[in-house]
């Protein structure tokens, strides 16, 4: 029981190869995730390269920067049902 509790001690760091490989993984899944994201939005040219640099540039904090927009498109557009049908003429 002793060997088990102590895999899960602090005081020393478990990282090798494998941890690293799916830290590195997980990091690209996400990235890949976000620039998808990006990809959906209805942003234009401009900010949807704007946008994939930074969160590719400025890997944990672009990621920060992004989601509040992307949160905020996200919620407005499934409130379309609230808003008046447009009339068209016949």
């Amino acid at each position: 029981m002793k060997d088990i509790l102590n895999r899960f001690s602090l005081e020393s760091v478990k990282i090798n190869s494998q941890t690293i490989s799916i830290a590195v993984l997980l990091w690209f899944v996400t990235l890949a995730c976000a620039i998808w994201s990006i990809n959906s939005q209805p942003f234009n040219k401009k900010e949807r390269t704007f946008w994939t640099a930074i969160v590719v540039m400025f890997p944990l904090a672009g990621l920060l920067f992004y989601l509040p927009f992307a949160w905020r498109n996200a919620a407005t557009g499934s409130l379309s049902f609230w808003r008046k049908p447009k009339r068209t003429r016949q």
